[in-house]
């Protein structure tokens, strides 16, 4: 296992962590009620313990094990880091391919005025993808879930994966993005539209959506009439 550079104390709050989360499956799940038990002990034994020296021993056999137990955490009975947000996940990493970004490279420009049609064109139909690349995770991102996996992004950000590290950095830009384009952001059409239904806010995106490959076509039949008049 790769040795972590995180501090005893840090790693001791992993483990306090690790009990929250076996604490959810404490009364169905025999192996989270022995894991919980065993995690606790071990902190506690830490904590009470008066004699320095001995603390120390303590704290590096606990540490030791809660590494040993976060590493196998693929196969303990808890839900997993970033559980919550695996269709988000899975959304981006259709535009990760290698080791390219999660971000679509035309989420890195901008708008350039330009007199060349195709130009005009290019430039309508990358801005209007990256609308409806935003929309599509507006109306996908659960902000009650983002709330729950809050504690792994502050708290036990340095115990994640490089995967799952890269995926925050990017989903934080796109939380940005989102914030500044004016998108829809679906999960706050109760306080904006209490009276729609779920099926109306629904149809409000979609027409979105829709008006934005309608502005692609009506720019590409332009083009098109502009190139052949030529």
């Amino acid at each position: 296992m790769a040795q972590l550079k995180q501090s005893e104390e840090e790693i001791i709050k992993l483990g306090k962590r690790l009990i929250e989360e076996l604490k959810l499956e404490y009364t169905v799940n025999t192996l989270a009620r022995w894991m919980v038990h065993y995690l606790a002990e071990l902190i506690q034994n830490v904590e009470k313990c008066k004699s320095e020296q001995e603390k120390k021993k303590l704290q590096k056999e606990c540490c030791d094990i809660i590494l040993k137990v976060w590493s196998q955490k693929e196969n303990l009975p808890m839900r997993q880091p970033l559980e919550d947000l695996k269709p988000i996940i899975e959304l981006l990493k259709v535009f990760k391919k290698d080791d390219l970004s999660f971000l679509p490279n035309w989420l890195e420009y901008r708008h350039l005025p330009s007199n060349n049609e195709w130009a005009t064109f290019v430039d309508l139909v990358k801005n209007n993808t990256e609308k409806l690349f935003l929309t599509v995770i507006s109306t996908n991102l659960n902000k009650d879930l983002l709330s729950k996996t809050s504690d792994w992004f502050i708290e036990n950000k340095d115990f994640l994966s490089d995967e799952e590290k890269d995926f925050l950095q990017h989903f934080e830009m796109i939380t940005w993005s989102n914030d500044s384009s004016g998108v829809y952001d679906f999960n706050n059409y109760e306080s904006k539209i209490e009276s729609l239904s779920v099926d109306e806010k629904y149809k409000l995106i979609f027409d979105e959506m829709e008006e934005l490959i309608e502005q692609q076509k009506q720019e590409l039949k332009k083009l098109k009439n502009t190139i052949l008049i030529r």
